[in-house]
């Protein structure tokens, strides 16, 4: 009888310890798969943003009206891209936007960047205590912060995006923050 609780008690602590075990390894990971996620997300976001920005087109080229970007702050960028090939996205009779050529990066009311109204990035949050998980600086052609001048004098684009990463069973979350530039492809030429 008492081999048997001995080995009752013996095996009920090694079925303690794997257990112990098991649990840290899926919080492990589960704190990786969610950071991956995020990243991978937050990844995708800023990339979409970089070949977006990159291909701006101007309102109507083949009438002389090269703006880019109608609307430049550090909150929001609007511009257009040319997707019919017309060599415009602005309709000169109307002065609207080209059906699905218009493209709007903002803020929500929660700071939390939204792309036409839709949101960005799920795990992008503001984590350096502005109000914004996304900042756009816009750059000269010597790459210096843009002080004085007109939008036909950006020629790079500088995007922070932050992100907040929620950690499985609690605790703080991992903050993170992206950063990219990008140059402006179609300024200048005919």
């Amino acid at each position: 009888m008492v081999e048997a609780l001995v080995a009752m008690v013996m095996t009920g602590a090694v079925l303690l310890a794997l257990y112990a075990m098991f649990d840290a390894s899926v919080r492990v990971y589960g704190a990786g798969r969610d950071r991956a996620e995020a990243v991978q997300g937050a990844r995708l976001g800023l990339a979409r943003m970089e070949r977006e920005i990159r291909a701006a087109y101007p309102q109507d080229k083949a009438n002389g009206n090269r703006t880019l970007l109608p609307e430049f702050t550090e909150e929001r960028l609007t511009f257009g891209n040319d997707l019919n090939g017309n060599r415009r996205t602005l309709n000169p009779s109307t002065g609207a936007s080209e059906a699905g050529e218009k493209i709007s990066y903002t803020l929500d009311e929660g700071g939390d960047p939204l792309r036409n109204g839709s949101r960005l990035v799920e795990s992008a949050k503001d984590v350096d205590g502005d109000g914004r998980a996304l900042t756009f600086e816009y750059l000269d052609a010597n790459g210096d912060p843009l002080v004085v001048g007109g939008e036909e004098d950006i020629a790079l684009v500088r995007i922070e995006l932050e992100i907040s990463i929620k950690k499985t069973g609690g605790g703080e979350p991992a903050d993170q923050t992206f950063t990219t530039a990008v140059a402006l492809r179609n300024r200048g030429g005919p």
